[in-house]
């Protein structure tokens, strides 16, 4: 098993100081990116489709064993229930075909439901009996009525997990359970310590499924270990 690190994007210009090299093209960004790191959540693909050349773009600049994260659309997500409407699974089979040209680099697919989404376990049930087998799916759940273990066994047994979107600045006892994690982290700073316990969770977590872990890009210059892309290149250079 593995753990996969990395940012939510690359795209960002305040990182030409600290970690693109001097001179490097914004079209050459990602190739630099994947060759410091695992993995990238793509945030792009929650505001638009992407064309056929920009997906067999990104899966030409990256290496064999990268994985990319994609945030679905938020016309799938951003919905009063989470119950799969036939327009809705028409849009889910489209947009996983927009990156078909990721082919196995598709590791993950974040589906982010918004605060006034409430718990609705009929409606979960339904969303999870026509999610496919590939890609796996992370379920990022932002109403705390979600927030139970029947509902994260739940999805666990359905091949899929609950995201641990952590935003304190704090490591948790344990991830939520199903084939893989998948952790977001969104504070701000994590002290030497948080790091420490987050560096111990996510390497034993990765001793038994594949791990996918991506920092918050904003807030921190690219060298400083304890935020954004300077905390995702201490993690991944702590994997065990």
């Amino acid at each position: 098993m593995t753990l996969f690190v990395g940012t939510s994007g690359w795209s960002y210009g305040e990182w030409k100081q600290g970690f693109y090299p001097q001179g490097l093209p914004q079209r050459r960004f990602l190739e630099h990116y994947s060759s410091m790191l695992g993995a990238c959540e793509i945030n792009a693909t929650f505001y638009r489709t992407q064309t056929p050349d920009t997906v067999a773009r990104w899966a030409a600049q990256t290496p064999e064993g990268f994985g990319f994260a994609a945030k679905a659309h938020r016309m799938l997500t951003y919905t009063k229930s989470i119950a799969p409407t036939e327009q809705r699974r028409a849009a889910l089979h489209d947009y996983l075909a927009s990156l078909s040209a990721l082919g196995s680099k598709l590791r993950v697919v974040l589906l982010q439901f918004p605060p006034f989404v409430e718990r609705d376990d009929t409606a979960l049930k339904e969303l999870l009996g026509v999610l496919p087998d590939e890609p796996r799916f992370a379920l990022e759940f932002r109403n705390p009525s979600w927030d139970a273990a029947e509902v994260r066994e739940h999805v666990a047994g359905c091949g899929a997990t609950v995201c641990w979107s952590e935003t304190a600045g704090r490591a948790a006892a344990a991830l939520p359970p199903g084939p893989l994690a998948y952790v977001r982290l969104r504070a701000e700073r994590y002290s030497d310590e948080s790091r420490d316990r987050l560096k111990g969770l996510l390497n034993e977590a990765a001793g038994g499924r594949d791990v996918y872990v991506f920092t918050k890009h904003k807030g921190a210059a690219p060298d400083d270990r304890f935020a954004g892309i300077g905390l995702s290149m201490w993690l991944a250079s702590q994997a065990s």
